[in-house]
């Protein structure tokens, strides 16, 4: 009976340490879209990124309006470097997946791939006051060739 009890108690201190740690990643994070850098290519008119705890990972969301409109992605992940579906509206035509990877208390990093191919690597970093996020991505075009942005996040 001890041994239960002390076995649920550990499992709910695990679920809430999980919590905590991804505590200055959680939250809702607006696109400074002047403030940040789309290369090449056009910005976004705007984007919300959101990051919330779902048991013992989190589902990360993507909602924003660029020249063809509305668009939605979302994936439910932790931080193992594990591939996960990606649901996304419009709907595409290729299969994504993203690697979620946990570098320190600030930073974590995405690896998008596409149809299983390695196209964009993403960091994320947070700021000390937990105020800012910069989101640097390096990918690989259709075409072959490099694209990166620099995205500066602001927590609302």
């Amino acid at each position: 009976m001890k041994s239960a009890a002390l076995a649920a108690g550990l499992l709910l201190f695990m679920g809430q340490f999980a919590v905590a740690q991804n505590q200055l990643f959680t939250g809702s994070w607006k696109a400074d879209v002047a403030k940040s850098r789309y290369q090449p290519g056009a910005a976004p008119r705007s984007e919300i990124l959101r990051f919330e705890p779902v048991g013992d990972g989190f589902k990360l969301s993507l909602d924003g309006v660029n020249q063809q409109g509305r668009y939605h992605s979302e994936a439910t992940g932790k931080f193992d470097g594990v591939d996960v579906p990606v649901f996304a509206t419009p709907a595409r035509s290729a299969t994504f997946t993203y690697a979620f990877s946990r570098i320190d208390d600030h930073t974590w990093d995405i690896l998008i791939k596409v149809n299983g191919e390695r196209r964009i690597a993403v960091r994320n970093v947070v700021s000390d006051d937990g105020k800012t996020m910069t989101s640097v991505s390096n990918a690989v075009t259709n075409q072959g060739k490099l694209a990166s942005e620099i995205v500066l996040y602001e927590k609302q």
